[in-house]
């Protein structure tokens, strides 16, 4: 799964079957999908803000991401984690379940039921790298989402108009960014005053707009550097920076290296890969130098 460090995971919709993989130091830009995600943290600390909550996730705990949740996961130090993603339509009975309903609780401590969750996740790991077609890999989901569902209460999903709005406007922005954008511009087409809309994005995502349209430019940057076919010059303008000088000093703050050397150790690790049309996702590698401003 380390190609998926800095996808966009809107994308990861299409993917009809569950992922799990093991995710030292994890970093992830904010994102959501419908999919399910999981995340047991089992040693150090991982931080993660979900629709503007902060959670602190310690050694031996649990993270439960929602269905369209958006989420942002951050090491501030070290952390190896277990990472799991389960469409909910790869398990019909329990997709009719949660139709209309989500769990109550993100951060779960409970000793006993995170060993027994983080117990299944593994065998799903090694089933996954060994046996893909192996019938236990649906049984050990099968148990997940039944202690899930047993042990965690669930609420009617009111859905608050905040986080259908950051969501749409990830959505705008990862469809726009190679464009020109302003935060009055981006404010005046979701029918929002820039200071309100300003405020609403950062609450949920924990940066400026144009920090994150920087970094989505940054991210497709890194994929096109790795192809070699342009100079830099063009890949940067092409991906909508308006200077150079801008380009480098937002390189350097989502990469915390300059691009000649990230050419450099991309090249020195063979599991180092980047989709071209990139920012989320981090999802989850620890063979990227992980962005400045999530260390």
């Amino acid at each position: 799964m380390a190609n998926q460090m800095y996808d966009y995971e809107i994308a990861r919709d299409n993917q009809a079957d569950p992922a799990c993989w093991n995710s030292p130091n994890n970093n992830c830009a904010p994102h959501f999908h419908s999919t399910l995600e999981l995340v047991y943290v089992r040693s150090g600390i991982m931080e993660a803000t979900l629709n503007g909550q902060f959670f602190s996730i310690q050694s031996g705990e649990l993270l439960l991401v929602p269905s369209y949740t958006v989420h942002r996961y951050v090491t501030p130090d070290k952390s190896d984690t277990v990472v799991m993603t389960i469409p909910l339509s790869y398990l019909p009975t329990f997709q009719k379940v949660l139709r209309g309903k989500s769990f109550a609780q993100s951060h779960l401590s409970d000793k006993a039921l995170t060993k027994e969750i983080a117990r299944c996740m593994r065998c799903c790991c090694t089933l996954q790298q060994t046996r893909p077609d192996s019938k236990a890999l649906k049984g050990y989901i099968h148990v997940i989402m039944a202690l899930l569902t047993e042990t965690i209460p669930l609420e009617e999903i009111h859905a608050k108009d905040d986080d259908a709005l950051v969501r749409n406007i990830l959505t705008y922005l990862h469809i726009n960014y190679k464009n020109p954008l302003s935060l009055r511009s981006i404010a005046e087409d979701f029918g929002y005053s820039a200071s309100r809309f300003s405020h609403i994005f950062n609450k949920h995502i924990g940066c400026s707009i144009s920090e994150y349209v920087n970094a989505l430019r940054c991210r497709q940057v890194a994929g096109m550097l790795l192809d070699g076919e342009e100079s830099i010059t063009q890949i940067a303008l092409g991906a909508g920076f308006n200077s150079m000088r801008t380009f480098y000093r937002s390189f350097m703050h989502v990469f915390g290296i300059s691009p000649s050397k990230y050419v450099e150790l991309s090249k020195e690790n063979d599991n180092l890969k980047h989709s071209s049309a990139s920012y989320h996702s981090p999802h989850h590698d620890s063979a990227a130098p992980a962005p400045a401003s999530e260390r």
